[in-house]
């Protein structure tokens, strides 16, 4: 073989690539096949259907020139809905005969031959990745590739826009041809799949907990964001208070730009079926979030997401499987898409994630997860203290965890919300004048050393500052920061990093 004979082979290779790729994820199950051909162009006669499928406003590349022997393939987009057959011919026809009326078929449709190669003029095994595609698990149409293999692309223009046929013609069998047949035509993008509700109210009081929330038999849309109409719920979690990063950008050098809220969050899986694209789901949820008056914080498609997205943003074990049905290890070449967006009323944030991971195969499913999170304090009314407890636990152990302080992320001012603590605290202390104790402040690992060890210690004295504006005498207390020193357990687990964060009052 020549050096422009691989060259040729590598360029034709690529052509085949890149289209056979584009159509891996069509519906092509006995459940969603299609009966009946296409109607513009009929079966062979007396060949025999094996497979069909059918996909609504997919973008794929289509060869529109080849030059055998050099790498000037020309490939152009197209968007529309894309329906394939796949026949069988048991009539010992050979490609040859068979390529030459389809096209026949070209020119009865007034259509213009882009594409016609033969053999090896379309290049060394160019069916190769096509055995990977949903043809290769569902029937034996297209399995092999001989120098008699032919491939054709035609163009007809329309009223409506340009229409793109492609044939497939092999030697399966002795005797047996296969044909696979790809129509793309033009498509206008179906919208209004997906309805908000800018008119939510968001409670500012947290309700109560109640079981078996991860339940799916017990799961619902959420009601600010309906489900893509089609889809059924697979996972569902609801959590009262969680700590979750909002992406706003891909990530430069493994660090992916966030936004870090807290606040009540609610997971929902789905799974909708593979005959609609990605890009077609993705179209829905960004018009809809746009046309409520959502502001819109990143977006990304395919490649443009990086590589890992999700699992850069969820490593805890807490989160592992929290955008579940769809992988975390989204890589650069999936169908994946994204898109973070955030709404405000009446003064609260709702911030909203939709990830979105296309069927890979066509016995596979498109899988949608919608993360929302509707941002407030945490309520610390299920933690509370007072003398009687600060009194028995001091008795015994000679301190205690002062439950009910509560510090802004990686601050030490203290919020509101700690006032309750701090008058038990006080009351306390008064009916135990002559006692000393250490204000002692405890972090969590994460974080260098001496970076916690000051946050610690900030937070003790803030904690003395308040207790001595309710009169307690300042000579009583001593502010100490131990940062991740003494851990009451170990750091291996959000719920144990969240116990070791604490501020203790240890008698002296």
């Amino acid at each position: 073989m020549t050096h422009k004979d691989v060259q040729m082979n590598l360029s034709i290779y690529r052509v085949i690539i890149f289209f056979i790729f584009s159509l891996s994820i069509f519906t092509v199950t006995k459940a969603h096949a299609l009966e009946e051909d296409h109607p513009a162009v009929s079966r062979y006669k007396d060949s025999m259907l094996e497979n069909s499928g059918v996909i609504h406003y997919k973008k794929i590349l289509v060869p529109v020139s080849v030059v055998p022997g050099t790498e000037d393939t020309k490939l152009i987009e197209v968007i529309g809905k894309i329906t394939a057959h796949g026949y069988s011919l048991k009539k010992n026809k050979s490609t040859l005969e068979v390529g030459l009326n389809y096209k026949q078929v070209v020119e009865k449709l007034g259509a213009e031959l882009l594409v016609d190669c033969v053999g090896v003029l379309c290049g060394y095994q160019p069916l190769y990745f096509y055995w990977q595609s949903w043809a290769n698990y569902n029937s034996s149409v297209a399995d092999d590739n001989d120098d008699n293999t032919r491939f054709l692309v035609a163009k007809q223009p329309t009223e409506k826009g340009d229409v793109y046929y492609q044939w497939i013609i092999t030697d399966v069998y002795d005797g047996e041809i296969g044909i696979e047949q790809t129509i793309v035509e033009p498509e206008a993008l179906l919208l209004d799949q997906v309805s908000v509700n800018r008119n939510i109210s968001i409670q500012a009081e947290q309700t109560g907990l109640k079981a078996d929330r991860e339940d799916t038999e017990g799961s619902q849309d959420h009601p600010v964001i309906s489900r893509y109409q089609g889809a059924y719920i697979t996972d569902y979690r609801q959590r009262e208070f969680e700590k979750v990063y909002i992406p706003t950008g891909v990530a430069i050098n493994d660090v992916t730009p966030t936004i870090t809220v807290e606040g009540k969050g609610t997971t929902i899986g789905y799974n909708l079926s593979n005959s609609q694209s990605t890009l077609q789901i993705y179209k829905n949820y960004l018009t809809a979030l746009k046309a409520a008056d959502f502001e819109i914080l990143f977006t990304c498609s395919l490649a443009s997401c990086g590589h890992d997205l999700l699992d850069d943003l969820y490593t805890s074990e807490a989160n592992k499987f929290r955008f579940h049905p769809v992988k975390t290890n989204n890589y650069p070449d999936s169908d994946f898409r994204f898109i973070s967006a955030k709404l405000t009323v009446s003064g609260k944030n709702i911030f909203l994630l939709v990830a979105i991971e296309g069927a890979l195969t066509s016995n596979d499913i498109n899988k949608i997860v919608v993360d929302i999170v509707e941002q407030s304090e945490m309520s610390t009314a299920r933690v509370t203290i007072d003398p009687q407890y600060l009194n028995d636990e001091i008795e015994q152990k000679g301190r205690v965890v002062l439950h009910g302080l509560n510090f802004a992320f990686n601050k030490s001012e203290l919020l509101p919300s700690s006032t309750a603590s701090l008058t038990a605290i006080t009351e306390y202390l008064e009916l135990h004048p002559k006692q000393q104790f250490y204000v002692v402040g405890h972090t969590d690992n994460v974080g260098t050393y001496e970076i916690n060890t000051q946050l610690s210690k900030a937070r003790a004295q803030n904690v003395i500052k308040e207790l001595t504006a309710l009169k307690v005498e300042a000579s009583r207390l001593i502010a100490i920061g131990v940062g991740p020193a003494a851990p009451k357990a170990a750091n291996n687990s959000d719920a144990n990093k969240e116990n070791n964060r604490r501020v203790e009052l240890v008698l002296r």
